[in-house]
């Protein structure tokens, strides 16, 4: 079986970047990293607000966590036949080692620092005092975003806290945000707030369930002439032209 990293060689053909959890075994993100860096990617992103189980986890039961993993008759199966063996629905004891860990620190960003020369992206940040700490523990490059709230479902948005981190980070690194982007207006809003990028992840999965290459194809395109469509109405033809003077609240 191939690794998906290498697989990746040859299905990709944009710009590849490795995410990564620091919660994974070390002996494992080493290899991760070793294979990222042969085939070519070009950045290392590190989710860095994820050290422990999501809220969703406590309050789900084991059997629909369970049944989640068993995409087939088995739900049916336990509702019909009551003597059904739940026991095998157990995931293998060996993810227990890539659950998330809750004694991470910035020293286990110290260390994937000391593995790759790649760019390192830090994920997951709400915070000019977090900005500051990515900054002095060597990355490269940030990622504002609540983990869409799936961590802390009553913390900032993303959106909120991007202007002040982008004025505190001042070109000393590249900033990107994601986080509830659903549309081309959306992304206009996040690039005047001064993101140099702008993450999209539910969009994407949404085109690729209903209609696979041809419907993620179709999502970009449609996010990309929305945004095109926004920045005409703007009075900009140039992504360079977009800056927060467009935003009523922030108008001199």
């Amino acid at each position: 079986m191939i690794p998906p990293v290498k697989l990746l060689r040859f299905i990709a053909v944009g710009p590849k970047w490795l995410h990564v959890y620091l919660s994974s075994p070390k002996a494992s993100l080493e290899q991760c990293i070793l294979l990222a860096q042969q085939q070519s990617f070009r950045a290392i992103v590190v989710t860095c607000d994820h050290p422990h189980k999501r809220i969703q986890s406590i309050h789900r039961s084991v059997f629909i966590q369970a049944t989640e993993r068993k995409q087939d008759k088995t739900l049916t199966e336990i509702l019909y036949t009551p003597n059904t063996n739940i026991a095998r629905l157990k995931v293998d004891e060996r993810l227990d080692d890539h659950t998330p860990s809750e004694k991470l620190t910035w020293k286990e960003f110290q260390w994937l620092r000391t593995l790759t020369k790649l760019p390192i992206i830090c994920k997951g940040i709400l915070s000019v005092d977090d900005a500051k700490l990515a900054l002095e523990y060597g990355a490269d490059g940030i990622v504002v975003s609540n983990h869409g709230g799936r961590q802390v479902d009553s913390g900032l948005s993303a959106i909120e806290c991007l202007k002040d981190i982008v004025e505190f980070v001042n070109g000393r690194c590249e900033v990107f945000v994601d986080n509830g982007i659903r549309t081309g207006t959306d992304v206009l809003k996040c690039l005047a707030l001064g993101a140099k990028g702008v993450l999209i992840g539910h969009p994407i999965l949404y085109g690729l369930a209903c209609g696979g290459h041809n419907g993620v194809e179709a999502v970009l395109n449609l996010l990309k002439q929305e945004l095109m469509y926004d920045m005409a109405s703007c009075g900009l033809k140039k992504i360079e032209q977009i800056n927060e003077r467009i935003l009523y609240k922030y108008r001199q």
